[in-house]
């Protein structure tokens, strides 16, 4: 960290002719849009391109919150804030599980559109996209579009079709596929394509064993009605199929159109510290360790650890009191009794656990499965056996174990490891590409600020960050319990 704020100070001046690190300097950097941008671009060098985009908007924001807090000069600690940022927010396991989306105020307002189906005849509205269950029915369709009605009747009588679809002609009519498929005796069936003409009636003559009948009749395609006798009386049923046309368009699904909103309000965490002006002294005469350099690693780190402690909490919890249980499966690491292929090979039957939960999110949020786990990093240990598992980063910067984050099962999930989850749980979530699809929100407001407090010879200094979260949908959740 000495080095890159050593190379942003340079950089800075050589861009814009300020040095930051010149006392006074801070505020003219600040002030000046060139100065600043460079300063950042600088700080945010070596981050991934996500990462890099929503620092320089946090920046922002900590920029004018600067301005605003300190109208007539900028105190020597205030400098270390924009480096804490750089520290701590790359090192947020769970940004990387949830949607980030930074607000520029400390309560904002996430609107969203959504829509419910109400079929034909029924009260019920049906979130979109919908599939009602238990039926498991379509929504588009409505009561009968293109399912041709199949039924039998009897001989001679008179028929409404629309009424056993429980509609009448006010609200639809009958196309004109008409067909009756089979006659009957009431003993034996015979097949027959008996086909109305244009304006519906129909006259035709049927063998059954050796007994002849002629059926006639008519189908009134507006109101709905068949009409059947025959001459004989040997025809005593028929079976036919016609479908139900919705041309009125009375009787389709309707839409109804909702603007949920989801209220953001920005909490507080900080962490004081402080130390003598000896020790500030000593460390750097003797050891040439700057006090400040130190204290933005420990402080930035401490408070990606808290945030994500309470992402993470929030994420098991809402699963646990919100989610069905089939939202929640387990996992032993001991293979059973009289298993001969090892542990190693066991542990494999950890996949079909997770593809389970995975697909239970997609089933229960028609979004998307689970594509991101969470887990600590000593149940982490079982990705490290499987055959599918791959690295991604390095051990320098990504993480507990020598990684944060890897892919298993051909990059189907994302890996997130941090010791901050709880042993033996593993936290499943979909993380969506789009805002509007979002399970969780992390919303930054001002990430990191800091106010100092020398009193006497004890310098001290408070380290402030302030952000929103909310949970949207608790059925984008899933957890595997890890037994031993």
């Amino acid at each position: 960290m000495k080095e890159l704020l050593i190379e942003s100070a340079k950089f800075t001046k050589k861009m814009s002719g300020i040095d930051p690190t010149k006392p006074g300097n801070f505020k003219r950097v600040i002030l000046d849009d060139r100065a600043f941008a460079s300063y950042v671009k600088s700080l945010s060098e070596g981050l991934n391109k996500n990462d890099a985009k929503a620092f320089t908007l946090l920046a922002e924001n900590t920029r004018q919150n600067l301005l605003e807090n300190s109208m007539f000069q900028i105190n020597p600690y205030e400098v270390l804030t924009l480096p804490i940022l750089r520290v701590f927010y790359p090192k947020l396991v769970a940004k990387e599980a949830v949607t980030v989306s930074p607000i520029d105020k400390p309560e904002a307002i996430k609107t969203f559109i959504t829509a419910t189906f109400s079929r034909h005849g029924e009260t019920i509205e049906y979130g979109a996209p919908a599939m009602p269950s238990p039926a498991r029915v379509g929504i588009s369709g409505g009561p009968a579009v293109g399912t041709p009605v199949a039924a039998t009747m009897n001989v001679p009588s008179t028929t409404d079709v629309l009424a056993i679809l429980t509609l009448t002609d006010a609200d639809a009519h009958l196309e004109r596929d008409f067909v009756i498929s089979g006659v009957s005796d009431g003993t034996t069936w015979v097949d027959t394509n008996i086909i109305p003409d244009v304006e519906g009636r129909f006259s035709q003559a049927v063998t059954i064993g050796t007994s002849s009948d002629v059926l006639v009749g008519a189908v009134n395609y507006l109101k709905g009605t068949v009409s059947i006798s025959s001459t004989t009386g040997v025809v005593t049923s028929v079976r036919y199929s016609v479908t139900c046309s919705l041309e009125e368009n009375k009787v389709n699904p309707k839409t109804k159109l909702y603007a949920d909103k989801v209220r953001l309000y920005a909490k507080d965490r900080q962490i004081s510290t402080e130390w003598s002006i000896n020790l500030e002294q000593d460390l750097r005469a003797l050891l040439d360790l700057s006090v400040q350099a130190e204290l933005v690693n420990l402080l930035g780190q401490q408070i990606a650890l808290d945030i994500d402690r309470e992402i993470i909490d929030s994420l098991s919890t809402a699963n646990s009191m919100l989610n069905p249980s089939s939202h929640t499966d387990s996992f032993s690491k001991t293979p059973p009794t009289g298993y001969a292929w090892g542990q190693k090979y066991w542990f494999e039957n950890i996949l079909p656990k997770l593809n389970a939960l995975s697909a239970q999110v997609y089933n229960d949020t028609n979004i998307g499965a689970a594509n991101v786990i969470l887990c600590n990093p000593l149940d982490a240990s079982i990705f490290e056996s499987l055959n599918g598992f791959a690295y991604t980063g390095t051990s320098d910067n990504d993480g507990d174990v020598g990684y944060r984050a890897a892919t298993v099962a051909g990059g189907k999930w994302r890996i997130l490891t941090s010791s901050v989850v709880p042993s033996g749980k593993m936290i499943l979530v979909y993380k969506p590409v789009e805002e509007m699809k979002a399970i969780y929100f992390y919303a930054p407001y001002v990430p990191a600020i800091l106010h100092p407090y020398p009193l006497g010879p004890k310098p001290s200094l408070t380290i402030l960050s302030r952000y929103a979260t909310a949970l949207v949908r608790v059925a984008g959740i899933a957890a595997l319990t890890i037994t031993t």
